[in-house]
């Protein structure tokens, strides 16, 4: 109690007192990062696809909420998932290249995880692909596919599916529809460069 101060309201400034500690220490470990998780690796990219091609400006990726890997691509040009369907030839995608047990620059990733337009033209189908030397592609999961703006596209899945590796190499790439030309896929970073992203600490 505050000397001189009646019982009554030295017990009310008492209590709004603690209420406004705990509401302080709520909002600090609300924005707080959660122990353990790693902070995002960001990778930008100037503007430099070729003409009418998807050109990659900027790849995110870091740990979700859940604890899924999470990738956000982002083009420079807003765009729609119709805009990846080809009148011919191959369908245009964005895609993410990892090596988790291998090391880029000596040999194909370990994995591909990609984001490819459904029939409809209005949605997008993500997988997880495992790569074998001189093997066809095989599937290994699903990724879940999110927008969080009309430029940006979000790749969430599972570190099981992936191996739930320590560390994971990485590049991007966004590929033209119809085209199967090698300046038709625009990378981030510019290959053959790769980034990185540790996932120390990570349950």
């Amino acid at each position: 109690m505050i000397p001189g101060m009646p019982a009554s309201r030295a017990s009310r400034r008492a209590r709004r007192s603690l209420l406004a500690g705990c509401a302080a220490v709520l909002v600090l470990s609300a924005s707080a990062p959660a122990a353990g998780t790693p902070a995002p690796v960001v990778v930008k990219d100037p503007k430099d696809a070729v003409a009418s091609a998807p050109d990659l400006t900027r790849v995110q990726i870091g740990l979700a909420s859940d604890r899924r890997v999470r990738f956000a691509l982002t083009l420079a040009a807003p765009w729609q998932p119709k805009d990846l369907i080809a009148a011919s030839g191959p369908p245009g995608s964005l895609c993410v290249r990892l090596w988790t047990v291998t090391k880029p620059g000596t040999t194909p990733p370990d994995y591909l995880v990609c984001a490819t337009a459904r029939a409809d033209g209005e949605t997008m189908r993500g997988t997880v692909f495992k790569t074998q030397p001189g093997e066809q592609l095989s599937k290994v999961g699903v990724a879940i596919v999110g927008r969080t703006s009309d430029r940006t596209m979000t790749l969430r899945f599972s570190q099981t599916v992936v191996g739930r590796p320590k560390t994971i190499d990485f590049i991007a790439e966004a590929t033209k529809p119809g085209c199967t030309r090698v300046s038709c896929v625009d990378t981030t970073p510019e290959a053959p460069k790769t980034a990185t992203f540790k996932l120390r600490g990570s349950s």
